[in-house]
């Protein structure tokens, strides 16, 4: 039996000692690891939530305004993108693309979806995992005059 106070009894302590220190940094970089890839997927999940909701109102967008083209004679009213990002059906179509494709994703929810008009552009944003995300288009009809 070694005793503690010899010199190889010193040395068994400190490897014990080197030994928990690499137990604990192993379990602490598998942590680590773990919440890194969490977050690296939270974060393309809600990119992709983001361009699936603006998909949705790209294909409204274009649908009205060949609408306002193929409408009858006479002059053509200027094109209201402000009103059609407000009405219900385009903001749940979005949503729902956003929603389906986040669950595709693993994400079971996504944070309140906002769709503007401004500087030229159609922008869609949401929150996935407290993270904001946006997409957006250019809208010439989304220009200041």
């Amino acid at each position: 039996m070694v005793s503690v106070n010899a010199d190889e009894g010193q040395a068994l302590v400190a490897t014990v000692f080197v030994l928990a220190i690499a137990a604990v940094s192993i379990v602490g970089l598998e942590a680590a690891q773990s919440r890194i890839f969490a977050g690296a997927h939270s974060q393309r999940a809600g990119e992709a939530a983001a361009e699936a909701a603006l998909a949705s109102v790209a294909d409204a967008y274009v649908a009205y305004l060949m609408s306002i083209k193929t409408s009858g004679s006479g002059p053509r009213p200027s094109p209201d993108i402000v009103g059609l990002l407000a009405e219900p059906r385009v903001v749940a179509d979005a949503s729902n693309a956003a929603s389906a494709l986040a669950r595709a994703n693993g994400v079971d929810r996504i944070g309140s979806l906002t769709l503007s008009c401004a500087g030229g552009r159609v922008e869609a944003w949401l929150s996935v995992d407290e993270r904001p995300h946006h997409a957006g288009f250019s809208a010439p009809e989304c220009s200041r005059h």
